[in-house]
């Protein structure tokens, strides 16, 4: 009888360790997911800014004032006017 009761106390422990993986590797996706689309959100608001930025340049507004108006640096706002002339 005490084999018989090993089993069975093996067999639920290994349940137990199995939920608790599944678990774990879901919360991780989850972690996963929310990182990418944080990433994303924030690539899609740079993208906002380049184009407004290049909407501004082609207004005719200064490097400085396009830099400070959407956050982007001025290298960035020079870059883009730079791509804007060819």
């Amino acid at each position: 009888m005490e084999q018989e009761q090993r089993l069975v106390y093996e067999s639920r422990l290994k349940q137990i360790m199995d939920e608790e993986a599944a678990q774990r590797e879901a919360e991780l996706r989850v972690q996963h997911a929310e990182q990418k689309a944080e990433q994303k959100a924030k690539e899609a608001e740079h993208k906002t800014k380049e184009t407004i930025a290049l909407r501004l340049l082609e207004k005719g507004l200064e490097i400085e004032f396009v830099a400070n108006a959407t956050g982007l640096t001025k290298n960035i706002v020079i870059d883009i006017q730079r791509g804007m002339q060819k």
